[in-house]
């Protein structure tokens, strides 16, 4: 079989002589296969490298990004054991606070297949050698864990709202009940069954009476707005206070007022002064307090000593 000759012709720069390669047609193939196969694997190898180099770069970006994502892990971490130190504080505190005054609020919290803690995230220094995956579960946990304490802030928020409320409302009732003693003096009669100084039969009476000098000052024993001044029959010139939860005082037998009907006054404030009038055996002060119209002994909310 005789194979078709391909001629190369050499030709040098300088004068030299003209070379000739004779090449048979099937070498002349085999050696731009031959080519073909060195520049292929030349090339499949570059491209390899080149992909191999790119994958080191991106691991070791995600090991830079991943231990970056430690450090953020560590300080919620941290801050979130803060920030329930302060909450299981601020329960203690409101705890203490409700025995203190009394008030009784059973436990509210339900129970929730929530992480109770971190433990999660307690491998957090391996973080830069874990997947993309595990990344997004430590994450994932700790969004978690925040939507456990964002319920517990919210529901401590709710809890000192209606606790301070309440403590709103107590102050309120304490302002308006009648703990000191309206004037100095001393008590001739007190609050129940005597001996009536005009008809001598026992009867029931509804106050204190407390002598002093006539035209001493009363004050009012506690906030209130007056609904009443003006003359009663046996009483003469007498007051009424309103002082709101049902509680309400009156003065009697006074020889003057310092304030009018619709007048706010303070616990301490003067608001009439010690008279003789109306059924009367001398200059005194019948102070009463009544609790929605009923009378009450005075004695039970005095907390005062008026000789101090």
């Amino acid at each position: 079989m005789r194979f078709k000759m391909f001629t190369f012709m050499v030709v040098p720069p300088d004068s030299s002589k003209v070379r000739k390669i004779n090449l048979p047609s099937h070498i002349l193939l085999s050696i731009i296969l031959l080519l073909i196969l060195v520049f292929g694997f030349v090339g499949y190898v570059i491209y390899d490298y080149t992909y191999v180099i790119g994958e080191l770069q991106s691991i070791k970006h995600i090991k830079i990004r991943n231990r970056k994502l430690a450090q953020q892990l560590r300080s919620y971490k941290v801050r979130i054991d803060e920030i329930e130190d302060s909450l299981e504080r601020l329960k203690v505190l409101t705890t203490k606070l409700k025995i203190i005054s009394n008030l009784r609020d059973p436990e509210r919290y339900p129970h929730q297949n929530l992480p109770s803690s971190m433990d999660t995230v307690d491998d957090i220094d391996d973080l830069s050698m874990r997947s993309d995956v595990e990344v997004d579960n430590q994450f994932r946990n700790m969004r978690l864990k925040l939507r456990e304490i964002e319920y517990k802030i919210s529901f401590q928020e709710e809890e000192l709202n209606s606790f301070n409320e309440y403590l709103a409302d107590q102050s309120a009732l304490l302002a308006a009940t009648p703990s000191i003693w309206p004037v100095r003096g001393w008590v001739t009669s007190n609050f129940g069954p005597r001996v009536d100084p005009f008809t001598r039969k026992v009867k029931h009476h509804d106050g204190l009476d407390i002598g002093t000098r006539i035209n001493t000052v009363i004050v009012a024993p506690a906030d209130g707005i007056v609904t009443f001044t003006g003359t009663k029959p046996g009483y003469g010139y007498t007051l009424v206070i309103d002082h709101g939860y049902g509680i309400s005082t009156r003065y009697a037998h006074n020889s003057r007022f310092y304030v009018s009907q619709g007048t706010k006054v303070k616990r301490g404030l003067p608001i009439c002064a010690v008279g003789n009038t109306g059924r009367s055996t001398g200059p005194h002060l019948h102070y009463e307090v009544r609790i929605n119209g009923v009378p009450v002994d005075p004695k039970r909310f005095i907390l005062d000593n008026p000789w101090e």
